[in-house]
Parts: C-alpha cells; structure tokens; sequence
C-alpha cells in the first residue's frame, strides 16, 4: 500500500516524516531527523523498542503523534535492524499525511482495489496496526503474489527497490538468523544463515534464490521466487509465487515454515520438468529441500508426545531421525545438508507410511488455549 504512493508520485522513499509530520523533529541534533521512508519500511530507522501510548486518540495520525512522544528509544538510523512494529506505524502516518486521505482509505485505494483482495481487512479500525492487523484469506493473498510476481501494480522499479536487501553488513545485526535479511516489509529469505553469526552476509546460493517472503504468524508462508533458477539457484525454471495459507494457533505457528522447506524445492523440480522422486535424495538436500535434526527436535518441542495409528514409543520423532548426524549447533544448515544429514519430503511420507497418522498433545492443547482466548 505505502510503495502505492511511491509508485504514483505521492511519496518517495527517500522522503523524512518531517516532510508531512509536523510534530516529527528537523532538529539535526536530533538523530531522528534523519530518518527516510526507507529507514521505516526496512526496519533500520534506528528505533530500538516498541512503546506503548496509553494517552486517548481520535484520528490514526494523533495516534502516531503519541506514540512518537512515547518512543524515547533509538540510535541513528541505517545502523541497526529491528524487528518491531513502530516503524510501520509511523510509514503509515506519513502516507496518511502525504495523501490527505484516511488510513482506511488508503487500504481500499492503494491495496484492495488494486490487488483484489476483496476479503481482507486491517483493524483497529480507527487505528489498525499496520504490522499486525491484517486480516485475510488464502485466496486474496494469491491475487497480492500474482499482481507483485507480474508488477501488474507497481512499477519495476519500485519492486525492485522493495525486493532489494537493506540489512546486509554494516547494518547490525544483519536480519533475524533464521529468517534471512530484511527488504521492506518482508524477508529476503536465506534459512538458518545466522549459525554462527548473524552478522554474516548472504550466501551466494541465498543471494541466487533471490526469494522474497512474507511468514505470517498463525502458519502462512507467502513467497515470491524470481530467480528463474541457475547458479546455486537450483534447475532452471520459470519465475514463480508459492504459499502456504494454514491457519495454526499461535503456539504452533513455527512449525509450517518447516513445510515450506520441504515442498517449495520439489515444486522446483517439477516446474524444471523433473519427477521428484527419480532425483537424487543428495541433489534434493542441496537444494535446500530437507530437515536437519535440530529442525526435528523444534518440530517436537512444539507438538509434544504423539500418537500414531500404527504404534511405536517416541513416533515419529524416531522414524524422522533415524541415520540423521547429532546436530552441531553453531553449523550453518546447509554445510549439513550438503554432508547429507537431512530428510526430504519424499522421506516424509516414508515416515507417513511407516508410523501412520499421528495425534500430538501439542497441537491438542494449543487449539484449547487458541479456543479460550477466542472466547
């Protein structure tokens, strides 16, 4: 929505909040005069903590006001990256002030319309949190990935910067060490490539996948994957969106990540043209298509004890990680996976065949506590 604004002339990314807030600081003593459009979307305009205003509001940008006043907490911007929500908010304030329209309006012009996404929603109403009150579908997400896949809506241009990594060296600590990087407002997805450090910059075979992704909380994992393949990028084949759209309780939302990678590259394979199941399991594991065993031991963590129809004690978590290597801790994922100490999704459904469905106490006791809060 906010690089909608960018696209038609509204704003630009490298504008200040001062341009269009005029209670945000132009005192040059004062790093956050500094701060740009760009600092907010990428996470890196130097704030350090999200506050919290208690004080009453009428309007989104007298929200955005008080939360200004409340946050006392920052450095200089383009140093640091931080995963919070302030940045988003105060992004929206300044479309909100360059437009002249209201936030919802915004959404509807800049994002519904546009997008087609005719389920989808933000709230509060009068003050939606821009980093976490979406609501959506499967399906408007799919109109959102096919329109930024095709650039049917935004320029080029403005995608590219979008897509552009903003958190490599120097910026500290270079993005999550799970996740990947940060662009705007999403992930340059490289899995795990913080072991041992988060300060490292991509890889090669991450920076060839060039995969754009937006995890969700709650277990939905939209993608989109430009790369065309080549070079570490796996087999040739053409650009693409990929979603995962499930809908866990918030317990359990880490675990469909782990799904992703193992579908996405078999997905690969077959828009390549190959049968999945005649490659190599070692060319599969290179391509980033397996579990390690410390993903094993999460995924348990998470589901707890499970039973499964065709019985035996410690079910599946032996059978996913019988012949796997003892995990090393501070070893990047992909040195193991390239050793071969990894499962791929065609050993899943081995594991599937052997242990038969599987019951988890995790899973159970989540969906009652995601029950109870709802009620």
């Amino acid at each position: 929505m906010i690089s909608g604004l960018v696209n038609d002339g509204t704003m630009s990314y490298d504008d200040k909040p001062s341009k269009y807030l005029d209670w945000w600081t132009k005192d040059p003593k004062d790093t956050r005069s500094q701060v740009t459009l760009r600092h907010l979307l990428s996470f890196t305009s130097g704030y350090t903590e999200d506050a919290h205003s208690t004080r009453f509001c009428m309007s989104f940008l007298k929200c955005a006001q008080n939360l200004y006043e409340a946050s006392t907490k920052y450095v200089a911007p383009g140093e640091r990256f931080e995963y919070l929500s302030v940045h988003l908010q105060f992004a929206g304030a300044m479309a909100v002030a360059a437009s002249g329209k209201e936030i919802q309006t915004l959404f509807e012009e800049y994002l519904y319309k546009p997008f087609n996404m005719t389920r989808t929603s933000w709230f509060p109403e009068r003050d939606p949190q821009m980093a976490t009150g979406i609501i959506s579908t499967g399906d408007d997400f799919e109109q959102l990935l096919s329109r930024l896949l095709t650039e049917k809506v935004l320029s080029k241009k403005v995608t590219t910067m979008m897509e552009t990594d903003w958190t490599k060296p120097p910026i500290h600590p270079s993005g999550d060490g799970w996740f990947g990087h940060y662009a705007m407002g999403h992930w340059w997805e490289c899995f795990g490539y913080g072991k041992p450090s988060e300060h490292e910059p991509l890889s090669q075979r991450c920076l060839d996948y060039h995969i754009q992704a937006g995890p969700g909380e709650f277990g939905f994992y939209p993608m989109i994957d430009r790369s065309g393949g080549g070079g570490e990028a796996g087999p040739k084949r053409p650009p693409y969106y990929f979603s995962i759209p499930l809908q866990e309780p918030d317990a359990l939302s880490g675990v469909p990540e782990y799904l992703r990678i193992l579908a996405k590259p078999m997905v690969d394979l077959i828009l390549a043209g190959h049968e999945p199941s005649k490659v190599p399991k070692q060319a599969i594991l290179n391509i980033t298509g397996g579990l390690i065993r410390r993903d094993i031991v999460f995924i348990q963590g998470e589901l707890l004890d499970c039973e499964c129809s065709k019985g035996g004690k410690g079910e599946p978590w032996a059978a996913m990680s019988k012949g796997l290597p003892e995990d090393e801790p501070r070893e990047n994922r992909q040195e193991i996976l390239n050793r071969g100490g990894g499962i791929t999704l065609l050993d899943i459904v081995r594991v599937h065949e052997e242990v038969g469905d599987c019951k988890c106490k995790g899973r159970k006791h989540a969906m009652q506590r995601s029950a109870e809060i709802s009620r």
